[in-house]
């Protein structure tokens, strides 16, 4: 047993542990430790210095793969996020801000949105970039379109009436 997985043991059951990379031996331990001692849930750069790696999006796919494996549950916020440790029930501190992530807001099925072909005339990289991101996160371009105009109304304040 690793020192990682040592710290990580006591609130969690070995089976649960077996297939965990280093890495997220040691984002899981890091969170454990938050929500024992009811500290806020470490930041994406917080478990980026924790981990050793060397991008910040390495965290958070790390803390999806451990919430898809069923080993946290994780509240997320517009500015921050709460993490439950399934197998003890603790988490970590409340958030202050519970204004929620553009992603959980519902948004109107009538939302216009701009075309495809009509970005890719006006800005063919920023259009390839959306693609990438939209093929990224699993999503149809043209919802993920919708959700970008949707997210930047809500963001500018004006909201949909």
């Amino acid at each position: 047993m690793t020192a990682i997985q040592a710290i990580v043991a006591p609130p969690l059951h070995g089976e649960e542990l077996i297939g965990l990379t280093p890495w997220e031996s040691r984002a899981l331990a890091a969170i454990v430790d938050a929500a024992e001692a009811g500290r806020l849930a470490p930041t994406a750069d917080e478990l980026q210095a924790t981990v050793g790696c060397d991008s910040v999006s390495t965290t958070v796919n790390i803390v999806q793969r451990l919430e898809k494996r069923g080993l946290i549950r994780v509240e997320r916020y517009q500015r921050s996020r709460r993490i439950f440790v399934v197998s003890t029930g603790k988490a970590t501190a409340p958030v202050n801000n519970k204004t929620p992530h553009w992603r959980t807001l519902p948004r109107p099925r009538s939302l216009p949105v701009p075309a495809l072909p009509h970005l890719r005339q006006r800005s063919p990289d920023l259009a390839a970039e959306i693609i990438r991101a939209a093929h990224k996160e699993g999503m149809r371009i043209d919802d993920f379109i919708a959700e970008l105009v949707w997210a930047g109304w809500r963001a500018r304040g004006a909201g949909v009436g």
